[in-house]
């Protein structure tokens, strides 16, 4: 019975102070239904299901030679397969397949991405949270000090009042802020389940600094035409000349045929002739579906050229805003240590006619500096994430976190 109930604790221990890292997060992105049902059409289509068959199709014929029961032929008709047509079908879905493959990537990136901005957002409002704690004991603790300078010279009425009005606001902004985690809890369980019951430490000191960030950003290359939507949409280019050459091939070659004449037994004659027919075709009679596979080739280019456009322009506006929040950054950072808060209080200390009530006012002004801090990283991280999907590197292999200051490698 101790047993059971030690094993019992034990388990209830490790439950208690389980945590889901942030690669097994980004690694859950594989379980997406819409990621795993590619996975599925490619086993299927490996099976070969289209392969066609040499003989496309057997008749078996009869017919009676002047309405003579005596006089009765047979044949039997063989209509092979067009061999261009077997070529083309083979080649259209093995091009179907990379479409496939690429579309994959597609989704996964997408997939990815949205992970990457449930991380950063929680990471924003759990910073959030712990300055808006700190605003309101800042608050509070003004409070108390105008409370004991009621009978001072310091004291003043309508900034006590103040002062009181706003300690209230700030707890509502705690309170919104407590709301505000509970729904990003809710968005990251929704995308994996199994965070639920789990505890999530996905600390700032976990995530890759804002040097770090510039020097990827610098020195990524321009987007290669091999991987992601460029690549999708050229494939989906060649999937269409495959439907047209498939359409164009879609012929019936001709025919071999034997026959069997009975009756030329009598006759003394052979009763086994052999016959066959070549379909020569002089106009090909599937020129409206043909015509269909043009268009959507035309279309197909189209999308490819809006691409193109859309990922130097994503890729350029993304590096943009990254070099822009960055420096803005380091003003905010650069103002918030030139306020020196621990010179000020030793100074404040000296006085010995200083309000306390002033240096708490101090640090109210690093808390907004604080709160500037935070916001300026969640846009530089993902304006950081944008730039790294518009490269296409956030679905290339092998997968990495590139939240992690070392780009820790994600293994599936």
């Amino acid at each position: 019975m101790m047993r059971i109930l030690l094993l019992f604790f034990l388990f209830i221990s490790c439950t208690a102070v389980a945590q889901v890292s942030i690669e097994n997060f980004l690694l859950a992105a594989w379980e997406e239904p819409a990621i795993k049902s590619f996975a599925v059409q490619d086993n299927f289509l490996n099976s070969r299901p289209y392969q066609l068959a040499p003989l496309q199709k057997l008749e078996f014929r009869s017919k009676s030679n002047q309405l003579d029961r005596t006089r009765q032929n047979y044949a039997l008709r063989f209509t092979p397969a067009n061999p261009w047509e077997i070529k083309r079908t083979n080649q259209y879905f093995k091009t179907y397949q990379e479409v496939l493959q690429l579309d994959k990537e597609r989704m996964l990136k997408e997939a990815l991405a949205v992970r990457y901005q449930a991380i950063i957002d929680w990471l924003y409002h759990t910073e959030i949270k712990t300055l808006r704690e700190e605003d309101k004991q800042a608050a509070e603790k003004l409070i108390l000090i105008l409370e004991a300078q009621r009978f001072s010279g310091f004291f003043d009425g309508k900034d006590y009042v103040d002062i009181k009005l706003k300690h209230v606001e700030k707890a509502i902004e705690l309170e919104e802020a407590k709301f505000e985690i509970d729904n990003q809890r809710n968005k990251v369980e929704s995308l994996y389940n199994k965070v639920r019951g789990m505890s999530i430490d996905w600390g700032a000191s976990k995530i890759i600094s804002i040097t770090k960030i510039e020097s990827i950003v610098d020195s990524l290359n321009p987007v290669e035409s091999k991987i992601g939507e460029i690549a999708y949409r050229q494939k989906k280019i060649d999937l269409a000349n495959r439907e047209w050459q498939l359409e164009k091939s879609n012929i019936n070659v001709g025919f071999f045929q034997t026959e069997y004449e009975k009756f030329r037994i009598e006759q003394n004659r052979r009763p086994w002739s052999i016959s066959m027919g070549l379909t020569i075709p002089i106009f090909n009679p599937n020129k409206g579906d043909m015509t269909k596979r043009k268009l959507e080739g035309i279309e197909a280019q189209g999308a490819l050229n809006e691409a193109e456009a859309l990922q130097r322009a994503g890729q350029l506006a993304a590096r943009t805003k990254i070099k822009s929040l960055i420096a803005r950054y380091h003003e905010i950072d650069t103002l918030s240590k030139n306020l020196k808060l621990d010179d000020l209080a030793e100074n404040f200390q000296q006085l010995n006619d200083s309000n306390p009530a002033a240096m708490v006012r101090v640090q109210n002004n690093q808390i907004k500096l604080k709160t500037m801090h935070a916001r300026l990283k969640q846009e530089i991280l993902l304006a950081y994430i944008e730039f790294l999907s518009f490269s296409e590197r956030l679905q290339a292999q092998p997968l990495l976190n590139y939240l992690s200051e070392n780009l820790n490698v994600i293994s599936q």
